[in-house]
């Protein structure tokens, strides 16, 4: 056996500890991107209180201007 043989097992046998360890990295961060983890999931549940209040200060802006408005008749 040639000694410069030897030396490409050891350079494909790196190649292909770095692939594997590749794909196995690849594949958690494709698998941690299907499922929201729980900041994102906090994250929508204030973005919808957010809107929650918003609509609750429209309306009472709406109800604040109606009596003012009715109050000028009076």
């Amino acid at each position: 056996m040639k000694p410069w043989i030897g030396s490409w097992c050891w350079i494909m046998l790196i190649f292909l500890g770095c692939g594997t360890l590749l794909f196995y990295i690849g594949g958690h961060l494709v698998q941690d991107n299907e499922y929201p983890d729980d900041s994102s999931r906090e994250l929508s549940k204030i973005l919808a209180k957010f809107e929650r209040l918003k609509q609750q200060n429209e309306d009472l802006r709406w109800m604040a201007q109606s009596l003012t408005a009715n109050t000028h008749y009076n």
